[in-house]
């Protein structure tokens, strides 16, 4: 029983992470929005990213198929991330000069995919995307910091995703004070999800596996902690 129901509470946590909102009281980065061309999982949606003082934040400049993903983070300014060429991408808005040159934020090999991304109103963020290399799958990360920018990409540990096509989308939550939660569908096991928590002190707990609630009770033991890939 304290399995399922510390699966349901995280997952409520967690719940309205796959539209990046946040604990700001509904500010700044409560809503993100696709915008451009298809993602690749047919989610476009033609409802604009407003600033903390309603004003539309115009669209980044794509390539005509490319979709980002795109997060007001603070009272005017915005982030986007998206795949181009196999690789994530990331940008910043601010009013007075609009949209910040592409940073391509992944050198290693592979190809990325499913981005999403998720900000507060103290202007931080954080994107995470699937990483594929050969038949190895990952989850990799970069936080944005309104004043030094992206970090260097990492992995995040114990993750294992599902392929992708194969397993509902990343769901990410960003608090007032930067803390994230995150919650995948386990790579393990079809009747598991997993959940990590980001802290600017300790970087991401390892991933934990939990059992899906079902209608038969959890078995005993059924919580673990993935080892890392």
């Amino acid at each position: 029983m304290r399995v399922r129901r510390a699966v349901l509470t995280l997952a409520a946590a967690a719940a309205c992470g796959i539209a990046g909102c946040s604990d700001d009281g509904g500010g700044a980065g409560a809503r993100t929005a696709v915008m451009g061309g298809s993602d690749g999982n047919g989610r476009q949606e033609r409802r604009p990213v407003t600033d903390g003082r309603g004003r539309e934040i115009p669209p980044p400049h794509l390539p005509a198929t490319t979709a980002a993903r795109v997060v007001a983070a603070g009272q005017e300014n915005a982030l986007a991330v998206w795949i181009q060429d196999g690789r994530p991408f990331g940008a910043a808005y601010a009013p007075g000069t609009g949209w910040s040159a592409p940073r391509p934020l992944e050198q290693i090999h592979g190809h990325a995919s499913d981005p999403e991304l998720v900000a507060n109103a103290a202007g931080a963020g954080m994107a995470v995307w699937r990483q594929t290399v050969g038949s190895i799958l990952s989850l990799r990360f970069s936080r944005f910091d309104p004043v030094a920018g992206w970090s260097v990409p990492d992995v995040m540990p114990g993750a294992l995703p599902r392929p992708p096509g194969q397993a509902s989308p990343l769901r990410l939550h960003m608090d007032a004070a930067g803390d994230v939660t995150a919650q995948w569908p386990s790579g393990f096991d079809a009747n598991e999800m997993q959940l990590s928590r980001y802290t600017a002190a300790r970087g991401w707990s390892p991933a934990v596996s939990e059992r899906v609630a079902t209608e038969s009770p959890a078995p005993a033991g059924s919580r673990r902690t993935a080892a890392p890939p």
